[in-house]
């Protein structure tokens, strides 16, 4: 029996308790079975995020930053080390 007949048939005669167990067995059933469909929904949604995060967004990427030009003081230390000089 459907549920929604049940609960008809309880509406009809309320004097009739007799599905009643059977209609709170209905209904933990389905309680469970929602319940197990929200944790898959929840880990995939999960998953999902995981995987949408791991797509670069164009024109979002972090900027490389500039090379510097070397300075005056760069190139005098850098032959003062290579040729030994005082």
């Amino acid at each position: 029996m459907k549920l929604s007949d049940a609960l008809k048939a309880l509406i009809t005669n309320p004097d009739d308790l007799s599905t009643l167990p059977q209609l709170v067995s209905q209904v933990e059933a389905l309680e469970q079975t929602e319940f197990s469909y929200q944790e898959r929904i929840s880990k995939l949604q999960d998953i999902n995020k995981s995987y949408l995060a791991q797509i670069p967004i164009p024109g979002n990427e972090p900027e490389a930053p500039e090379p510097t030009a070397p300075t005056f003081e760069d190139a005098k230390n850098y032959l003062v080390e290579t040729l030994g000089g005082n």
